[in-house]
């Protein structure tokens, strides 16, 4: 698939649905004013800036504070104060965090709860480019000191180390072929502390959780079983 696209870009094309690649693929020949992928590849290998654009365009990078906030009431609400119940402290697993804005978010659900001091924030992301603009988020200092970021490819490097007691991944499987939308899944049911929490984007579910060893914990949220 684009074997030069590939190289050029450093993304692993292959994870992704091959509609998704073309669409952007197509996108990114109009934007830059070339014609087919050969020469979008010469394009991406002498301008840095185009690079950075597709890169971000396959990733869909895409952030934003309390987006989907039907999901962060169900968090604050209910998720978070169910983990709070069965320990002190809290791991939260931002995965596929684009600019940060998803765990910013978390950060300050989690000092609303006023438990900031007992929890481990990570955000990770395939893009080193997204992971910047992360790290330079303008956060508040106590919530900044609980937050750690790197980079993370989700279908190749498995899960960080430890076990996580929320992990979130949401609006990433939808653009991943079936075989790696299943080892993305087994990777994050993997992460998950015992009775731990996987929330998924709003148009994503698991059609079997059985098979991970979860169980439904609420709208596109599943806990780890015994």
């Amino acid at each position: 698939m684009h074997s030069e696209l590939v190289r050029v870009s450093g993304l692993p094309l292959a994870s992704f649905r091959r509609e998704h690649v073309d669409q952007q693929v197509e996108r990114a020949c109009a934007r830059e004013r070339v014609s087919g992928a050969d020469a979008l590849a010469r394009t991406l290998r002498s301008d840095r800036e185009a690079r950075r654009r597709f890169r971000r365009s396959v990733a869909i990078s895409h952030g934003a504070m309390f987006r989907d906030p039907e999901q962060f009431k169900l968090l604050e609400e209910v998720l978070l104060p169910r983990l709070l119940a069965g320990g002190t402290r809290l791991s939260i697993w931002s995965a596929g965090c684009s600019d940060g804005a998803e765990l910013h978010t978390l950060g300050l659900l989690v000092s609303r709860l006023g438990v900031l001091d007992r929890t481990v924030l990570l955000g990770s992301d395939l893009l080193e480019e997204n992971l910047a603009l992360a790290r330079a988020g303008d956060y508040p200092a106590e919530l900044r000191a609980r937050m750690r970021w790197e980079r993370r490819d989700l279908a190749a490097d498995g899960p960080p180390p430890g076990r996580w007691r929320l992990v979130l991944c949401r609006n990433v499987a939808i653009y991943l072929t079936p075989e790696a939308r299943q080892a993305l899944y087994s990777t994050l049911a993997a992460a998950l502390a015992m009775r731990g929490i996987l929330l998924l984007g709003r148009s994503e579910r698991l059609l079997d959780p059985a098979s991970f060893g979860l169980r439904p914990a609420g709208p596109h949220a599943y806990q780890r079983v015994p």
